[in-house]
């Protein structure tokens, strides 16, 4: 691997699990014990590396039927995650993505919707994982991370701005990813 490679991987795995940062914004309260505080970001990690492991076993399944087509597939698999980060930066931008929390099962499903397009590239991950196997290692660290950094973050109209600003970036660097993926040899 190439020190480009690894960079775009780097970076694409970042772009992949930055659905976590509007979810996870402002979950943790001032008053909080500190095993709450590290318990929200361990859940988000959680869930990233088990989503990715699920869609890539169901990917496995499938992979079959798209053996001829198999580096359309992953670039559409990235055009549709950088297109759903988009819609999810608009709507961030317009309060649609504030979330409130009372129970620990809110934050269990949270993290899971959190999870959902990293579960939707996985599928396809068959054909291309950076990292090989510590793809689903380096996925979880991602998604801790952004929950960890993010987590005790208290609303304001600025951290709306830039959490959409997060997630609006990930989607133009997917994009570049899936473009270069698909049209030069640089991330093989």
């Amino acid at each position: 691997m190439t020190t480009s490679s690894i960079i775009l991987g780097i970076l694409f795995i970042l772009c992949l699990t930055s659905s976590v940062v509007p979810r996870s914004v402002g979950l943790i309260k001032s008053d909080d014990k500190p095993a709450q505080k590290i318990w929200i970001p361990v859940m988000f990690g959680l869930s990233q590396g088990i989503m990715a492991l699920l869609g890539h076993s169901l990917g496995r399944l499938i992979s079959h039927l798209f053996t001829y087509i198999a580096e359309y597939m992953v670039f559409a698999m990235m055009l549709v995650v950088a297109v759903k980060l988009f819609v999810d930066s608009m709507r961030s931008l317009r309060g649609k993505m504030l979330y409130t929390v009372s129970k620990e099962i809110d934050i269990l499903l949270l993290s899971i919707l959190a999870a959902i397009n990293t579960f939707i590239y996985s599928l396809v991950s068959v054909f291309f994982v950076p990292f090989g196997i510590w793809f689903f290692v380096a996925v979880a660290v991602a998604g801790f991370l952004w929950s960890f950094f993010t987590v005790r973050t208290e609303f304001t109209p600025g951290i709306i701005k830039k959490v959409s600003f997060i997630e609006f970036a990930a989607s133009v660097f997917m994009l570049v990813i899936a473009a270069l993926y698909l049209f030069t040899d640089l991330m093989i």
